[in-house]
């Protein structure tokens, strides 16, 4: 579809919602995957020291508020211990001292990726995280394709 929508059930109703304000996406994927079913399973047994804020990015992306977006985005696997979660952190550490506004685990992982305001992305930041890990992208969010 392009644009951002919010996904419910198990991923197959999705809600268009107002557009990411101006901004840069730094993907990182480590040569590693984590399996998603092993994951589910795990969360279970965590007790999870947050939930996601849907309606307050909801609210900060109707106000075209990057940095609200930014500090709302918290992704519960995040908090499923398992050894590969230090790489995970250290890759959103490496982001945020980098200049995104946020970072965050995709999905079940193990990609992260870190929001940046337009014009803020260090130029050597593909190449470097992309030796140290395997795989890095600066992307741009596709705008509504429908």
């Amino acid at each position: 579809l392009g644009g951002t929508v919010l996904a419910r059930g198990r991923g197959e109703i999705l809600e268009s919602l107002p557009e990411l304000p101006d901004c840069k996406v730094v993907v990182v994927k480590p040569e590693f995957s984590i399996s998603t079913p092993e994951l589910f399973k795990a969360v279970d047994s965590v007790k999870l020291r947050m939930h996601p804020d849907t309606k307050g990015i909801i609210s900060a992306l109707q106000n075209q508020d990057l940095e609200g977006i930014c500090r709302r985005v918290y992704n519960v696997f995040e908090d499923v211990p398992d050894r590969r979660m230090k790489t995970v952190t250290e890759i959103k550490n490496k982001l945020l001292e980098s200049g995104a506004l946020g970072a965050i685990m995709t999905g079940t992982g193990s990609a992260v990726y870190g929001i940046f305001r337009t014009g803020t992305v260090p130029e050597t930041i593909e190449e470097n995280l992309k030796n140290e890990y395997g795989f890095c992208h600066v992307a741009k969010p596709v705008a509504k394709l429908l």
